[in-house]
């Protein structure tokens, strides 16, 4: 929002020092003149023409003073003009900015628009919804992607409602971070745990802890039901280590989310131990197998009994599906999973 100048204030102090310019000099000249002509000695003929020179230099100074009043009143116009002018400016690129995205996020829109006979192709349904998150609109992607991305009806492919997933866990919105939670959550099982594309890379390897405790929860077990479903092999057990690790070591003020996490990489921990490797690498995290083992000491019971029970029997289920994860994957992309590279720096959207 563009903030237009308050000169008001600016006029007041010119109109002060307007008076001050006139007044100050009329009383030196008349205390002179007092001084001068109204004691007896004023019949002086010295006294007189000190009195006409004293006067003069007076009136003298008196111009030049108001001369730099009026220039000084004149450029404070101009600067105050100038001022405005960009404000103006300003505020109308804000307006046609704002209009245009406006504009490219209605035709968005319009590019989801169907029929019953003539649904949009999943190419065109990824197109505008990646569109909306590019012009700030990304609650309104995440919030339509609810009805495009159903296991009945799907008319998005899991790797592009992942992108918009990522983009909405990345928005500063609490609610928007909770929709895309809960869209992950339902269509974990889904997903396939050694595609990076079928991950947010916001969470690879990294974590939010600002994120609600609700938003945390529902991406905790949209983690664990992938799993759960995807695969057993070495990467996947790899895979979710070095996540369920990166929301444990973020979590620092956070003892009971700790505790819950910790849970479940001690369930995975025996299996993790009988593979003979000292690290783990996926995505842009390495975790040594040191670390996971204190991440997994941490574990405890939550304090509130229906949440205690939910992870415990999840961390159950965990243990379980560890055991039958033995060989390496056969999928397009798994020497990729072993890769760690750099972390790149996470871009800002706003909802």
């Amino acid at each position: 929002m563009v903030e237009v100048p308050e000169v008001g204030g600016v006029v007041a102090g010119d109109r002060k020092l307007v008076a001050a310019a006139i007044i100050v000099p009329l009383l030196i000249l008349l205390v002179g003149m007092l001084l001068l002509f109204g004691t007896p000695a004023s019949k002086n003929s010295s006294l007189v023409a000190a009195a006409f020179t004293f006067c003069g230099a007076v009136v003298t100074a008196w111009v030049s003073m108001i001369g730099l009043v009026l220039k000084k009143l004149a450029d404070a116009r101009l600067e105050r003009e100038r001022e405005l002018a960009e404000a103006r400016l300003e505020r109308e690129h804000q307006d046609e900015s704002n209009r245009l995205r406006l504009d490219a996020a209605m035709r968005a829109g319009q590019l989801l628009a169907s029929d019953a006979t003539h649904p949009p192709a999943p190419a065109v349904v990824a197109s505008g919804l990646l569109v909306l998150t590019r012009l700030d609109q990304v609650g309104l992607a995440v919030t339509l992607l609810v009805d495009l991305w159903t296991e009945e009806n799907p008319r998005i492919s899991s790797e592009a409602a992942i992108l918009v997933i990522d983009a909405a866990l990345r928005s500063t919105t609490p609610t928007t971070q909770l929709v895309a939670a809960e869209i992950l959550c339902r269509n974990a099982t889904r997903l396939d745990p050694c595609q990076s594309l079928h991950w947010p890379s916001s969470l690879e390897g990294r974590w939010n802890p600002d994120f609600s405790g609700r938003t945390k929860l529902l991406i905790i077990e949209a983690l664990a039901d992938m799993m759960l479903t995807a695969p057993a092999n070495e990467a996947a057990l790899r895979a979710v280590a070095v996540r369920l690790y990166a929301v444990w070591d973020a979590e620092i003020g956070d003892d009971r989310v700790r505790g819950c996490v910790g849970k479940l990489l001690k369930a995975l921990l025996p299996q993790l131990e009988l593979l003979g490797y000292s690290n783990f690498m996926h995505g842009n995290r390495e975790v040594r197998l040191e670390q996971l083992i204190a991440a997994g000491s941490s574990a405890h019971a939550n304090p509130d009994g229906f949440l205690d029970q939910l992870s415990t029997r999840l961390a159950e289920q965990l243990s379980t599906w560890s055991l039958t994860c033995g060989g390496l994957p056969q999928n397009p992309g798994s020497l990729a999973a072993a890769y760690c590279g750099t972390p790149e720096p996470l871009p800002e959207h706003t909802s």
